[in-house]
């Protein structure tokens, strides 16, 4: 995996012959030696153009100072499940040196012999960034048993999209601030045809376990989303959402956007439809900023707003959304985990992030972004941005998505039973009960069986 060659041509040409895997090539016979670190990330599109020009520019400087070479490579849209490929077949000689992964690989990673957490890291010394320049709750969202796993890198943050055009004609002059708040603008923005058919829909969002864990962790305070503080204490063994009531109040206020009508509960395709002015309200990912602005235009105008509260007195806030990147070190090699920390410090630096966020909408991971020239008007020029950073920044650092272990599974018992009670073919209990039955037993299931 581990790669040192003996010149810069040298380098170029035997970079083009590697395997996504990597392979073993060592030579050193030259005092130009340059050693390669395979980073694996997850971005298409635009995203990936500016997550290749981060390792570019790093090659060109620091990179080329320290005689390291970063080769980006895309693994598709999730490396936690390549790696437990790997781990499974016993290849973990194959790991990359640096992963991109979300938040739900954390609990994966953690058993993975060649991790390397960026907390033992940090202990031995940092060049680039610092722990205290981050965002306290990104550090927290990929912190396990309280040491950080991994780096934040892409982060963001769920917000309401509004359409404030279709908010002026009806005559409303804030985004709604609770759910409740939501449903009585929805009634309003909702459009019939004759038959009463519904022409534009109020709302559009399908609930799945992301939306769920910021409605979920939001509430109160805080609040977890299952035992062992949703699973960073310790492996999570049950949901508790069903236990201390936040379901319910949940399901209860759910139940007003429900009943106007003019809520759409599933997903077709929600970027092009809000920008179609076919919902006058959307729920989607920060990261979603973009492309919304690209497909808009100057057709209308429209907003972003905090995510609407459960309860009017819930002060908790939000869930981190995106990815960290993780460091391994499957050869044993010091010196290959030290050229791996220099580029995953260079990813959380300032002006790193400040051009990454720009080309992407991923929020700012690095505290001094907010200091640097040109910050302040960036963020006034472009204020979907700044709620998606003041969100996350008013938000409690222990509202997070749940370390559930078997995500995908928890995300299908939500999506299936939240879809039914919307379409009204389960009553508030019946969903209320069938999802903490089927997530506990799904967990029950898992622990019976790996532990």
């Amino acid at each position: 995996m581990k790669k040192i060659v003996s010149s810069f041509l040298v380098l170029l040409l035997a970079v083009s012959m590697l395997t996504a895997g990597g392979s073993s090539e060592k030579a050193s016979d030259s005092s130009s030696d340059v050693r390669v670190v395979e980073f694996w990330h997850t971005m298409t599109g635009v995203n990936a153009t500016a997550i290749d020009k981060i390792a570019e520019d790093f090659n060109a400087t620091i990179g080329a100072e320290k005689g390291i070479q970063v080769k980006s490579v895309y693994q598709g849209n999730d490396n936690s499940e390549k790696l437990k490929t790997l781990a499974q077949a016993g290849d973990t000689k194959n790991f990359p040196d640096v992963a991109m992964i979300v938040g739900a690989g954390i609990p994966a990673a953690v058993g993975y012999e060649s991790l390397v957490p960026v907390d033992d890291l940090f202990a031995q010394g940092s060049t680039l960034v610092k722990k205290e320049d981050l965002m306290p709750n990104l550090v927290r969202a990929f912190s396990y048993q309280d040491k950080m796993i991994g780096m934040p890198v892409n982060c963001s943050a769920l917000l309401l999209y509004y359409n404030k055009d279709m908010f002026d004609e009806a005559g409303i002059a804030n985004p709604p601030a609770t759910i409740a708040e939501m449903a009585e603008d929805i009634e309003k923005l909702t459009v019939r045809n004759d038959k009463g058919e519904v022409e534009r829909y109020g709302l559009n969002v399908a609930v799945r376990r992301y939306q769920m864990a910021n409605f979920i962790g939001g509430q109160g305070e805080y609040n977890f989303f299952g035992d062992n503080e949703g699973g960073r204490k310790a492996p999570m063994t049950k949901v508790t959402f069903g236990e201390d009531g936040t379901l319910r109040a949940f399901l209860n206020e759910w139940q007003k956007v429900v009943a106007t009508g003019g809520f759409k509960p599933y997903e077709d395709d929600i970027n092009e439809e809000f920008a179609l002015e076919l919902h006058a309200m959307v729920i989607m990912s920060s990261a979603r900023i973009g492309k919304i602005r690209a497909l808009v235009g100057d057709n209308f105008n429209w907003g972003c707003a905090p995510l609407p509260k459960v309860n009017a007195s819930d002060t908790g806030g939000i869930a981190v959304g995106g990815s960290c990147v993780v460091i391994f070190d499957p050869s044993n090699d010091p010196e290959q985990v030290q050229a791996a920390w220099e580029f995953a410090q260079f990813m959380a630096t300032p002006e790193v992030q400040f051009e990454f966020h720009k080309a992407t909408g991923y929020i700012p991971v690095n505290n001094n972004v907010y200091s640097l020239p040109g910050a302040d008007e960036h963020f006034a020029n472009n204020p979907e941005y700044k709620v998606a950073v003041d969100s996350l920044y008013a938000s409690h650092p222990y509202v997070q998505e749940p370390f559930d272990i078997i995500n995908w599974e928890i995300d299908s018992v939500l999506q299936n039973h939240l879809l039914a009670f919307a379409n009204g073919t389960e009553s508030l209990d019946v969903c209320h009960d069938a999802i903490v039955k089927e997530c506990n037993d799904k967990l029950a299931a898992y622990h019976r069986a790996n532990d």
